[in-house]
């Protein structure tokens, strides 16, 4: 079996702590110690989470949408794919060094979707992001910030998946929003939080070339 070559990019430092920007054959990887934060091996999956908007956009549920995590960009690109000229998408980006990358190596991924009218890039904590929405503003949240809700990249984003959290994030979706968290893995139990939590749960499968490579776990505001 022959293995793929590593080429680093580049070394970028975050509160102390130093980030690896790396290409493994053709994909970019970004890396925290042993944890990759970002790949673009599976955009397919990200940009089929963004159209997740659209059903709530279409349905007048509100035009404002909320994505949590940049990344390499294919989440955005997702949405404004199916958000109509009046939309307004809001990502919600914590690290420096993501909208660094997003704006240089990544760029060609990204693919101008920063410099599109109806997006606002905020750095910030998407937690706190969505406690400070007004009641019923958002038409659909989007959480690609973790590998899944049971697998948080930094410790401090486990609070995004607990039943609190999730009520606040129901508090800020207008009627028929839709709350969404993209996952690498099967996370069956976040079904019943999002229940516990007052949502419409279900879980729609992500390809990536035809194959299930992730899930979304989607709750919808009755």
């Amino acid at each position: 079996m022959s293995l793929l070559a590593t080429e680093i990019v580049r070394t970028l430092v975050e509160d102390d702590k130093s980030l690896l920007l790396r290409r493994v054959g053709p994909d970019l990887e970004l890396v925290l110690g042993n944890v990759v934060l970002l790949s673009s091996a599976a955009l397919e999956t990200e940009l089929a989470f963004g159209r997740l908007a659209r059903a709530p956009l279409e349905r007048g549920a509100a035009r404002r949408v909320l994505v949590g995590g940049l990344g390499f960009g294919a989440t955005l690109r997702g949405v404004l794919e199916v958000a109509p000229p009046a939309s307004e998408v809001v990502v919600v980006e914590k690290l420096r060094a993501v909208v660094d990358v997003a704006r240089a190596e990544a760029a060609e991924l990204v693919a101008g979707a920063l410099d599109d009218p109806r997006v606002e890039l905020c750095r910030a904590d998407v937690a706190d992001a969505i406690a400070g929405a007004a009641p019923g503003s958002l038409a659909a949240i989007l959480l690609d910030v973790d590998n899944g809700p049971e697998w948080a990249s930094f410790r401090t984003n486990a609070r995004l998946y607990a039943e609190a959290a999730l009520v606040r994030a129901r508090t800020a979706l207008a009627p028929g929003g839709v709350f969404a968290v993209w996952s690498g893995y099967p996370a069956d139990a976040f079904v019943r939080t999002l229940r516990k939590a007052g949502f419409v749960p279900r879980v729609e499968p992500l390809r990536e070339r035809g194959v299930v490579r992730a899930r979304a776990y989607v709750g919808v505001v009755a």
